[in-house]
């Protein structure tokens, strides 16, 4: 259903590119009434430029980007960024990169226009943040043990993924960790993830996933002692996914979505099939979504939805196809009050064509 944006929201547009992600973050209105923007991904630069000119049409803003980033170097993911670059309009004042030294002459041409430019280039670990008013984005991965491995041939690009989380909070939240320890308990102590987290998740696979677990464990709270934190924060509880890997059968696994619990997974994909031959009977099956994603999505629960609507049409027992209402192919538009829970829109749009933003 149509959703209405306010000042104080953060947006995401997750654009339907075909296979590839291009994905808007629409920041909240600063004290001056103004919009500011970031990119995470761009596979198409004419569709993606587009529509960030409708979006500053219909909410004044600035289309300088703050950031842009570049989860990994796949084409799919990368081939749109260095027009962002090298245009005055939007240049961004950061881009973000993973450390993975990739020899495609696309992803070699971002990285000496961002030189050109005096783009500020941000080499990406887990555990980094940044702040844009009230909104706060985490670095889950890479980690920085996976990191050093680039170099070798023990981690592929995929597992270099940079994965993001992004909340928009009710305060500044970083006022509200500079005082976190005044007094004598913290005043972080009742504190709990909003349902609007939103986490975003490049490619990222097993290898990057298994680190990911570990930095950012599910901590539970025990009633023997009374601890500082009353309740412990589980970085990983999301309200909204954008699946990685475009819902391949190597990205999340069960027990990660099992610790995120997202109520919404979002895939952009067009789905692809292959077929074998399995003792005399011919095996056809989705590589993207793979069986195995959608398994473990629905398992937890999760709406799926899929810009190009393969999955929403999938008939059920009785003909009756799963999601009717978002069975066309479309982007998906996800808007996050401060400290609420997050709404979303699929609009009406194919691969080459712009529609208007909400």
């Amino acid at each position: 259903m149509p959703i209405n944006v306010e000042p104080e929201d953060l947006v995401f547009h997750i654009l339907n590119v075909g296979f590839g992600d291009s994905i808007i973050v629409e920041l909240p209105e600063d004290e001056h009434g103004q919009r500011s923007y970031g990119i995470v991904d761009c596979s198409m630069y004419d569709k993606t430029n587009d529509y960030l000119d409708k979006l500053v049409n219909k909410r004044p803003g600035d289309k300088k980007l703050k950031f842009i980033c570049a989860t990994h170097p796949h084409i799919d993911h990368i081939r749109g960024i260095k027009s962002f670059i090298e245009s005055s309009t939007t240049r961004p004042a950061k881009l973000w990169d993973s450390g993975f030294r990739h020899v495609s002459q696309t992803y070699m041409k971002i990285l000496r226009s961002a030189l050109d430019h005096q783009v500020d280039v941000v080499r990406v670990s887990s555990g980094m943040e940044w702040y844009y008013g009230q909104v706060q984005i985490s670095a889950l991965s890479p980690s920085i043990r996976l990191r050093n491995k680039y170099a070798t041939y023990g981690v592929d690009m995929n597992n270099a993924s940079i994965v993001l989380r992004f909340e928009n909070h009710r305060e500044k939240y970083l006022l509200t960790r500079s005082h976190e320890y005044e007094g004598t308990r913290s005043k972080l102590d009742v504190r709990q993830a909003c349902s609007g987290v939103v986490i975003l998740a490049g490619d990222a696979e097993y290898d990057s996933w298994a680190h990911i677990t570990d930095e950012f464990p599910r901590l539970e709270r025990t009633d023997e002692h009374e601890p500082l934190v009353t309740k412990m924060l589980n970085q990983l509880a999301c309200n909204v996914i954008k699946v990685s890997h475009h819902g391949s059968m190597h990205g999340t696994p069960l027990d990660v979505y099992e610790k995120m619990m997202p109520e919404t997974a979002i895939i952009s994909t067009r789905q692809e099939y292959s077929t074998k031959d399995v003792g005399g009977f011919t095996l056809q099956r989705g590589l993207f979504p793979h069986p195995t994603s959608i398994m473990a999505l629905e398992e937890v629960g999760a709406l799926i939805l899929t810009t190009e609507g393969c999955y929403e049409r999938e008939e059920r027992d009785g003909g009756v196809q799963k999601y009717p209402q978002y069975a066309h192919e479309g982007t998906i538009v996800v808007r996050v009050p401060p400290g609420g829970s997050a709404e979303l829109e699929k609009l009406d749009d194919d691969k080459d064509t712009v529609p208007d933003p909400p």
